[in-house]
This record gives structure tokens, C-alpha cells and sequence, in this order.
């Protein structure tokens, strides 16, 4: 296996060791939805400030989409017009930062969390973890859902997509705020995923698997339920 500690930086030291690495493969191989959780997962310096550049210095903008219309964002008037039924998510997503906070030491974590991801020795990390090969991918982004958002059952198997990651980062967000992952594996199985501060949740989307997250409650801060994620690619 590759040595790991180039990432001790950004990730707390005790995912890395070999064994801890090998313990997260079989949990995640003979889990029933091929996923699994990693608590405090980030280094607590770079959650702080990740947490801070999305709750008070980046800019965020409503998106809406439609069943009938996929991945792609609807048009405010084609989801007004849109039947109940065919609304699939409702959620905020990152657009830059505040001219204030631009280029801030907040902001360049961010940045470049953002591109570390895209490091060889992240990628490592991800294959070591899950067993899979996987490829370059630039589908990272970050994600705010408020009061009434919402994602509604899918599956990310499509776009030549193969692993799938989530990082929460609202601090002191508990259950009765919403915003759970349910995952739900291919014999009918959900499995609810609260959003903890500083944990990741890591799964396959190719196991045959559906996901929802349910709505956010009235009791949200305004700040709402904060995450960076994306997917890395099958390789070609």
C-alpha cells in the first residue's frame, strides 16, 4: 500500500494508518449498501475553518430540479408550474464568496481542499478504503440546505460516477433538525445517516442502492445543513 502521510494535514492521522485502512474495506465490502462512515475525519483546524468559509463567507444560490428534467437545475416558473410528484430536490448550491471574504484564509482552505481531492495520494486514499479503481474527477462541490429543502429518492449510478462521498459540517446539528441520509439498500433495507459534524459517509453507487434526504425542519438555523461532496469517476 501507498504511505498515506502526505494527507496527515487535511485528515486526522488515525484514518491512515494500514490497518485502520484495511478494517474500512472489509466494513465497507461486506456492508449491504457498500458504504460506511468516518467520524471526525477531518483534521479539527481544517472542519473549523471549511465550516466557517460555508456558514458566514460563500455565496450560495437556490436551485431547484424536476424528476422529468434529471441532474439539470428547472427554471423557478417550470417548478412552480411542476406537479408535486415530479419535484426532486430543492437545495442551495455554492456560486463563490462574498467580495469581503474573497481570497480570505477561509476561503483558501476551501480551495484548496478543493483541489486536493484531485491529488493522486486523495485518490489513493479512496481506493485503498473501498477496494475500487477509481478515476479523476472533478464533481466536488459544496451544498446548503435550509428550512423546507429537500432530495428525494435516486440513484447516482449514471454519468460513469463510482464513489460517492459526503463531509458534514453543521456544527451541533442534531436529528430533530432533519436532514438525514437514507440509504436504501438493493434487498429493500434503509439505513439513516445523521448529519454529524466532521464525519463523512463514503458508498458505492454502483450496489444497487437508492438515497433520499429527508426535508429540514422549521427548527434549522439559518445557516441551514452545510456539506462538500461529489464523486470520483470509473476510470475509462
Amino acid at each position: 500500500m501507498t504511505n498515506l502521510n502526505s494527507l496527515s494535514s487535511w485528515i486526522q492521522t488515525q484514518h491512515l494508518q494500514v490497518g485502520t485502512l484495511q478494517s474500512y474495506r472489509q466494513g465497507f465490502e461486506s456492508h449491504p449498501a457498500r458504504l460506511i462512515i468516518l467520524r471526525r475525519f477531518l483534521q479539527d483546524s481544517v472542519a473549523q475553518r471549511l465550516s466557517n468559509f460555508l456558514r458566514d463567507e460563500a455565496e450560495f444560490r437556490l436551485e431547484y430540479g424536476l424528476y422529468s428534467t434529471g441532474d439539470e437545475a428547472a427554471s423557478d416558473q417550470a417548478w412552480l408550474n411542476a406537479k408535486e410528484e415530479d419535484r426532486f430536490f430543492r437545495f442551495s448550491k455554492i456560486v463563490g464568496a462574498f467580495t469581503q471574504y474573497a481570497m480570505g484564509p477561509n476561503m483558501l482552505t476551501y480551495l484548496r481542499f478543493r483541489m486536493a481531492f484531485q491529488a493522486p495520494d486523495f485518490r489513493n486514499f479512496f481506493e485503498q478504503l473501498s477496494g475500487l479503481s477509481l478515476a479523476w474527477s472533478d464533481d466536488f462541490g459544496s451544498h446548503s440546505m435550509k428550512r423546507g429543502d429537500f432530495l428525494r429518492p435516486h440513484s447516482d449510478h449514471n454519468r460513469n460516477r463510482s464513489l460517492a462521498l459526503v463531509i458534514y459540517l453543521s456544527p451541533n446539528w442534531g436529528p430533530y433538525l432533519g436532514g438525514a441520509l437514507n440509504v436504501i439498500d438493493s434487498q429493500g433495507h434503509t439505513i439513516k445517516i445523521e448529519p454529524e459534524y466532521n464525519s463523512m459517509v463514503v458508498f458505492d453507487v454502483a450496489a444497487g442502492t437508492t438515497h433520499f434526504v429527508d426535508p429540514i425542519r422549521s427548527e434549522a438555523q439559518d445557516n441551514g445543513r452545510l456539506t462538500i461532496g461529489g464523486w470520483y469517476r470509473k476510470p475509462s
